[in-house]
């Protein structure tokens, strides 16, 4: 049975026909390589963005699992949401703690989006200088929030684990891209 806050759409999430405030989530690893999958696409179409994540990745390396850090891009209408669910690339050991990761990362991003969004920590003071380039007078709170099957490609995960931690955000609502 499909989650009441999740809706499943086929098509391609990058695809330039999509012109509505949104933030593209997807799952990545804490060692600086969108190497692979959705994040691979991503790089290729926002370099800039890339570099954003990377230079986190750098500084904060594995401190930034089971955070969200939103990222703009060039595209005015998509911010890219990054939930760090791994600290390396490639399948993992284990796809137990990249679904807790994830659910720590959706708790964050829970927060985050919210209008009265305060850092709390030194890690949110870091991330924090993109989002205010993000914000720049847009409601955050407002934006769709798209993915693909998050963690079920490269790590590994398999698809209906992750849309179980989605589903207990029921006071999100999430679109999976399905190609």
């Amino acid at each position: 049975m499909v989650a009441a806050n999740i809706k499943y759409v086929t098509g391609n999430c990058l695809s330039s026909a999509i012109d509505y405030p949104r933030i593209l989530i997807h799952s990545c690893n804490c060692d600086g390589s969108w190497g692979g999958g959705i994040a691979y696409q991503l790089a290729k179409k926002y370099p800039q963005a890339e570099e954003v994540y990377v230079d986190a990745c750098r500084k904060l390396s594995s401190e930034l699992l089971g955070r969200f850090m939103l990222i703009p891009t060039t595209d005015s209408q998509l911010l890219i949401g990054c939930l760090f669910t791994a600290s390396f690339g490639g399948r993992q050991p284990s796809g137990n703690n990249i679904l807790q990761n994830t659910k720590l990362a959706l708790m964050d991003m829970q927060r985050k989006v919210k209008e009265d969004y305060k850092p709390v920590d030194e890690i949110d003071r870091y991330i924090d200088a993109c989002w205010v380039k993000a914000k720049s007078g847009s409601v955050i709170e407002s934006y769709n929030l798209e993915m693909p099957k998050i963690n079920s490609g490269i790590f590994g995960v398999p698809w209906d684990k992750t849309e179980a931690v989605l589903a207990q955000f029921f006071d999100l609502n999430f679109k999976v891209y399905m190609l």
